[in-house]
C-alpha cells in the first residue's frame, strides 16, 4: 500500500511542479504585485473541488476524458463540446508556456526555436510510449526540487536590495493570481483521471495521494514565491521572463545562472509528457463521439494516436510563435477553469445520485471556476470565449450533429 501511495504521489506532484512555479509566480505577481501570494489559498481550494469532481467522473465514467464524458451525459453535446474545446486548448496554451519558458530558461533572452521544437520532439518522445513512472518520476521530482532549493537558498541567504515600500493593487488582481496559480496543482488529472485504465489507483490512494501532493505543491510554490518576492519585489517579479534565473543576477550570484537556466529547462520537460497525455485524453472522447474525424484515432506502432498528438503539438507551436509565456499561461489558465466550470456542473447532478462526495463541493467548484476564470486579463478571457465557440461549430460540422 506504501508503495502504491507513494507512486501515486510521484504520478500527482510531477504533473503539478511545472509551468505553474516556474512561469506562473511570476504571473502572478504581474497581477497582483507583492500580495501575488494572497490569491494561493484561493487557488487550491479551487483545485481541491476541481480534483474531487475530477475523482468522481472518473470512476463512473471510465477512459478517456471522463470529464468530457459526465458533462455530455448530465448537461448535454453543447456544453459538452464547450468543455471539450476549452480543455484542448487550455492544454496547447499549457504546452505553449512550457515551450516558451524552456526557451528563455534554456537561453538568456529566449530562443524561439528551441520553443517552437520542444511541442514536437515530446510528442515524438510520447508517440514511443515514452511515459515517467516508478522510480524515474522520484528522480524527476529529486531534480526538480534541486533547482528549487537551489534558487530559494540563495534568495533566502543573500540581502535583498532596498526598495521603497508601497502597494497598489486591487482585489480582483488578487482574484486574478489566484486564476493563474490554479495551474500549479493541474497536475491532479494524471492520478484522478488516468486516460489507461491499467494505469488507475484504488480510491483510498487517490485520495492520499491527493491530499499529500496538493499539500506539498502548496508549500513548495508559497517557499519559492516567498524567496523570490523576498529578492525581486513584485512589480519587478512580474516583469521577469525567467523568475528563477533572473533572480540569481539581481541577488548578485551571476555564477549560478546558467545552471539553474539549464537544470529549470531540463526538468520542464518530463512535464510537458504529462500535459500531453491529458489533452490526448479528452481528444480521444471526443473522437469517440464523432465530433472529429475517426481519423486522427489512429495509432502507431506503439498504440498512442500520432496524428492527435501532433494535432496538439501544432495547435501548441502557434500559440507559442503568437504568445510569450506569461500570457499563454493566463490563456491556459482561463481555458481550463471554463472546462471545470462545466465540469463541477456535471459532477454536481451525478452526486444528486450517488453521495459519494458533498454536493456542495462541486456547487463550489463551479462558482469558483467562474469567479477566477472571469477575472483573468482581457486577452485570455477573449482568447477562452474563441475557444466555447469554436468546439460547438467543429463539433457540429463533423458529426452534423447540432443537439
Amino acid at each position: 500500500m506504501l508503495r502504491t501511495s507513494a507512486a501515486a504521489v510521484a504520478l500527482a506532484l510531477g504533473g503539478m511542479l511545472g509551468a505553474g512555479v516556474f512561469v506562473g509566480v511570476g504571473a502572478a505577481s504581474a497581477a497582483a504585485g507583492g500580495l501575488a501570494l494572497l490569491g494561493l489559498p484561493l487557488a487550491v481550494l479551487a483545485a481541491v473541488c476541481c480534483a474531487v469532481s475530477s475523482a468522481e467522473s472518473s470512476e463512473s465514467y471510465r477512459g478517456p476524458g471522463a470529464a468530457y464524458g459526465c458533462v455530455r451525459a448530465r448537461l448535454g453535446i453543447v456544453p459538452a463540446r464547450i468543455a471539450a474545446s476549452s480543455h484542448f486548448v487550455g492544454y496547447a496554451a499549457l504546452i505553449a508556456a512550457l515551450a516558451g519558458a524552456i526557451g528563455e530558461y534554456a537561453v538568456p533572452g529566449g530562443s524561439l526555436g528551441i520553443s517552437l521544437a520542444v511541442p514536437f520532439v515530446v510528442v515524438l518522445a510520447a508517440t514511443t510510449g515514452l511515459r515517467l513512472r516508478g522510480t524515474a518520476a522520484w528522480l524527476w521530482l529529486l531534480g526538480t526540487c534541486t533547482v528549487l532549493g537551489l534558487v530559494v537558498v540563495t534568495c533566502l541567504a543573500i540581502s535583498p536590495p532596498e526598495r521603497t515600500p508601497g502597494v497598489d493593487v486591487e482585489p480582483l488582481g488578487i482574484v486574478a493570481a489566484a486564476g493563474t496559480l490554479f495551474v500549479v496543482f493541474l497536475g491532479f488529472e494524471r492520478l484522478t483521471a488516468p486516460d489507461d485504465e491499467s494505469q488507475r489507483f484504488p480510491r483510498v490512494t487517490i485520495r492520499r495521494g491527493l491530499i499529500v501532493s496538493l499539500v506539498a505543491a502548496t508549500m513548495i510554490t508559497a517557499v519559492v514565491a516567498v524567496a523570490l518576492l523576498r529578492q525581486f519585489g513584485g512589480a519587478r517579479l512580474g516583469l521577469a521572463p525567467a523568475p528563477l534565473r533572473d533572480v540569481l543576477a539581481a541577488a548578485g550570484a551571476q555564477g549560478l545562472e546558467p545552471w539553474v537556466g539549464v537544470g529549470a529547462a531540463l526538468v520542464m520537460l518530463p512535464v510537458l509528457l504529462g500535459a500531453v497525455e491529458t489533452l490526448r485524453s479528452t481528444a480521444l472522447a471526443v473522437v469517440r463521439d464523432r465530433d472529429l474525424p475517426a481519423g486522427l484515432a489512429k495509432t502507431g506502432s506503439h498504440g498512442t494516436p500520432w496524428l492527435l498528438d501532433m494535432l496538439g503539438a501544432a495547435a501548441a507551436g502557434a500559440l507559442t510563435a503568437l504568445l510569450d509565456p506569461a500570457a499563454a499561461l493566463a490563456l491556459g489558465a482561463c481555458c481550463v477553469l471554463v472546462h471545470y466550470a462545466f465540469a463541477n456542473a456535471g459532477v454536481r447532478i451525478l452526486l444528486a445520485e450517488d453521495r459519494t462526495w458533498p454536493q456542495r463541493t462541486a456547487c463550489l467548484g463551479m462558482a469558483l471556476c467562474v469567479v477566477l476564470a472571469v477575472s483573468m486579463p482581457v486577452p485570455a478571457l477573449t482568447g477562452a470565449a474563441g475557444a466555447a465557440v469554436l468546439g460547438p461549430l467543429v463539433g457540429g460540422l463533423v458529426s452534423r450533429r447540432w443537439s
